[in-house]
């Protein structure tokens, strides 16, 4: 049931056209009153806030904030190369998700083939290296060359991070010691955290919570 909730929170905050971490908005500032004063600038001229912070909200009550994209679900087809790319298969259900909500592109999470990108236009499958380990799929890029991974590899979908800014070398990959199920949820509730390695070179991780991860 607790997976059902999840992909019926996923899939309203697709529908909606509310699922970016960072939103565009009509440039302006917030006066005395917390009313988004738009700046009379050029027509094509946007800033970026955080999704929930004041500016946004007070933009969205303005009617200041640019609608999102429509997301369209991934092909059976494109999900199954994966799979076959991968060498296992994916999570119930993360592949619900591509097949039924959305192919990536809702907060930092990649999709298959003809969905949500890194900066560098890559997807999920895209990412795979042979130099990785094997059966984890890089399911979320967070900026900085830092991912997450899902172990798809029949052990509970278990997240993994991988930050190579620590200099620990093979142990950038780390388990996070959250379940798929769990690290979505945190996405919904904006309690997901970034994953990075303690500086004090361990491979124990933690992270930095954004308001905007949600």
């Amino acid at each position: 049931m607790r997976e059902d909730d999840v992909l019926r929170g996923i899939a309203a905050r697709v529908a909606a056209r509310d699922y970016s971490d960072d939103v565009s908005i009509h440039p302006g500032h917030l006066d005395a009153d917390g009313t988004w004063i738009v700046s009379p600038l050029p027509e094509d001229t946007r800033m970026l806030v955080v999704r929930g912070s004041q500016e946004h909200r007070a933009a969205l009550a303005a009617d200041a904030v640019d609608p999102l994209p429509r997301l369209v679900p991934a092909s059976a087809q494109a999900v199954d190369d994966a799979e076959q790319v991968l060498g296992h298969p994916l999570p119930p259900l993360l592949r619900r998700i591509y097949l039924e909500v959305a192919n990536g592109g809702f907060g930092p999470v990649l999709g298959v083939a003809g969905g949500g990108t890194d900066d560098l236009g890559r997807t999920a499958i895209d990412r795979l290296s042979p130099r990785e380990p094997a059966g984890l799929l890089p399911i979320a890029y967070w900026g900085c060359a830092i991912y997450s991974y899902v172990d798809c590899r029949g052990r509970g979908a278990m997240m993994w991070g991988f930050d190579p800014n620590s200099g620990l070398g093979e142990h950038s990959f780390y388990a996070e010691g959250i379940s798929l199920v769990d690290w979505l949820d945190g996405w919904l509730t904006g309690s997901l955290e970034q994953p990075h390695l303690e500086p004090d070179q361990t491979r124990s991780w933690s992270g930095t919570t954004s308001e905007g991860a949600s």
